[in-house]
């Protein structure tokens, strides 16, 4: 259940795996010949060789990064800095990231991403934590258009009708 990288062009096709307690290896089907050979990697983790990853980083991940840069500073620099970190794999966190952004606002996700670059820890786990122990401030309600009536007028106007009701 983890994931292994296949060479340039072999992506989307199908090779015959053969693996022990140490390696895991990818062959073509056709001739036997060895592909790439791996060490075993634990659940959910991923093994690629450096001759696997993309030169140039995809456009897609650009997008991602520049979309990062604009919802909060912090949240850039980090993101930017998973992303130099981990290459292609950091693309599932950056989106984890921004997620949290939407759970639990631009602000508290900024900070918390500020306190990750002061620690040294460019991981979206640490992000996530830090925003589950630290409370938020609750939100204050404001007055968004002028025909919605102030919230004191409504107030009273389910106590007067719950009194009516009672009498």
């Amino acid at each position: 259940a983890a994931y292994y990288s296949a060479p340039p062009g072999w992506i989307g096709r199908r090779v015959q795996v053969q693996w022990d307690a140490r390696q895991v290896r990818l062959l073509d089907p056709r001739t036997g010949q060895l592909l790439r050979e791996h060490f075993r990697q634990t659940r959910g983790r991923h093994r690629i060789k450096d001759e696997d990853r993309p030169q140039k980083t995809p456009l897609t991940t650009m997008q991602l990064l520049a979309r990062a840069d604009r919802t909060g500073s912090q949240i850039g620099v980090l993101c930017r800095s998973m992303h130099r970190e981990h290459g292609e794999m950091a693309v599932r966190r950056i989106q984890g990231v921004l997620s949290l952004a939407k759970k639990y606002g631009v602000a508290s996700v900024d900070d918390a991403c500020a306190a990750a670059l002061e620690i040294g820890v460019c991981e979206y786990r640490f992000v996530r934590r830090y925003l589950e122990r630290n409370p938020q401030l609750p939100l204050s309600l404001r007055q968004v258009d002028p025909l919605i009536r102030q919230l004191t007028l409504y107030r009273d106007f389910i106590h007067d009708k719950t009194k009516e009701s009672d009498s």
